[in-house]
């Protein structure tokens, strides 16, 4: 991981000696190799602690009269458990009448149930012990706020001794920008974090959802890896690299710019320089902002600097301003449609503006005449960072209250977790 105390000069172009690399910039490098070596103790057990968080999402949704969707009530929750606890694949305990009862114990207004076992999950017979802690609010990824985020960090950051990793159940609109702002905010810790979910709901007999969250599991308890990933039909991808690429196909996540870090296929392949786990404990806890703060701007043909002030004036709060850009990053300049100036503008009342590009493998490099007129009003290049990350970097850095505008927009030119290659 970078050095976030290792600064790029905010107007100064990223020194290169040869031409961008060629998209993708991964197809003759990294070459996945297979894991040799399992995640195992000192003193010889097999058995791996996770903790999985369930937020709600496809994956725990009901058929209702108004379709599918994740219900809060008792009896849903314990459904969902219950389906669990009854797949041969995901507990090893003796076949139980589905409707036996559940003794769920209340952990504030959230609810966590019983441990389960799985059966061995690979030829050193290494098991996963999970405990399913159940938040109150079974949601809809898309009404997903920062302050969910807040109490999944903080859930996650309370329980990070007693753990040998986390599972985050999502659901998928959202997914990947839960699992950026869980990068950044445990950045370099030492533990592996994994966000998953299902197209599926898990009521379904074709549910994506039971291997999804057993190869979570593997990856949470039994393989050495640390850091932020997304698991979605047999792959571990990098968690502030994903993007959500298909309502409709079971692949529905990837990473354009950077390959998957593990491939869960008939041997389990891995990517040869991941985080190893270690004892590194997570930093210290950033408390998002629960305001609006990042504003969310698309460039098209047409647009006028008046409507981007517009867009910028209507939220008082904002901090930071993302515009997805044309190609590598461009966008009308003329001094007749005003853009230039509106952002400008912007960046003189100290709001963080990053321009990204809006091609499926993004890159932005500003080595064009355009790119150094914007980088000379102190708009930034995202380079090839997804919109979900860069969303969530701008949040993690505007909610920092140790950082100024100058370092925060020093700190946005500078990778933190791999989240951007430069």
């Amino acid at each position: 991981m970078s050095n976030p105390s290792t600064l790029q000069p905010v107007a100064t172009l990223p020194t290169m000696t040869t031409t961008p690399p060629v998209d993708p910039p991964y197809i003759s490098s990294c070459t996945p190799q297979p894991v040799r070596v399992e995640h195992t103790h000192a003193d010889g057990s097999k058995e791996h602690k996770v903790l999985v968080l369930g937020t709600g999402g496809t994956i725990a949704s009901e058929p209702t009269s108004e379709g599918y969707k994740p219900i809060s009530e008792l009896w849903a929750r314990n459904v969902f458990f219950k389906r669990i606890r009854q797949h041969p694949q995901l507990s090893d305990a003796p076949p139980a009448s589905f409707n036996s009862e559940v003794v769920s114990t209340p952990v504030g207004k959230n609810l966590r149930y019983p441990p389960l076992r799985t059966p061995p999950l690979d030829e050193h017979d290494n098991t996963v012990v999970y405990e399913i802690l159940d938040l109150e609010n079974h949601m809809d990824s898309s009404e997903m706020q920062p302050s969910d985020w807040n109490k999944i960090a903080e859930l996650i950051h309370e329980n990070w001794d007693a753990y040998e990793g986390f599972v985050v159940l999502s659901g998928t609109d959202t997914l990947a920008y839960t699992s950026s702002i869980l990068t950044f905010l445990f950045a370099g810790a030492g533990k592996p974090i994994v966000v998953t979910g299902a197209q599926i709901p898990l009521r379904e007999p074709r549910s994506d959802g039971w291997y999804n969250l057993l190869e979570s599991l593997l990856v949470a308890g039994t393989l050495p890896f640390a850091g932020v990933s997304v698991v979605f039909y047999h792959q571990a991808l990098q968690g502030c690299r994903a993007t959500k690429s298909s309502p409709n196909l079971l692949k529905a996540f990837e990473t354009p710019s950077v390959p998957a870090w593990i491939n869960l296929n008939v041997k389990v392949t891995a990517l040869p320089d991941l985080q190893r786990r270690d004892d590194t404990p997570p930093p210290p806890l950033v408390t998002l902002e629960s305001f609006p703060t990042v504003l969310s701007c698309a460039i098209y043909p047409g647009i006028t600097g008046s409507v981007l002030a517009a867009q910028i004036h209507s939220m008082p709060t904002c901090k930071a301003v993302i515009v997805s850009a044309f190609g590598s990053g461009n966008l009308p300049i003329k001094e007749e449609t005003g853009v230039l100036q509106a952002l400008e503008a912007a960046v003189k009342r100290e709001i963080l503006v990053v321009v990204i590009s809006t091609c499926h493998v993004p890159n932005i490099y500003p080595l064009y005449a355009l790119g150094v007129r914007l980088l000379s009003v102190g708009v930034l290049p995202g380079f090839d960072m997804t919109h979900e990350a860069a969303f969530a970097k701008s949040i993690w850095l505007v909610s920092r209250k140790d950082l100024n505008f100058k370092q925060r927009q020093e700190l946005f030119q500078t990778p933190i977790a791999g989240e951007m290659t430069i």
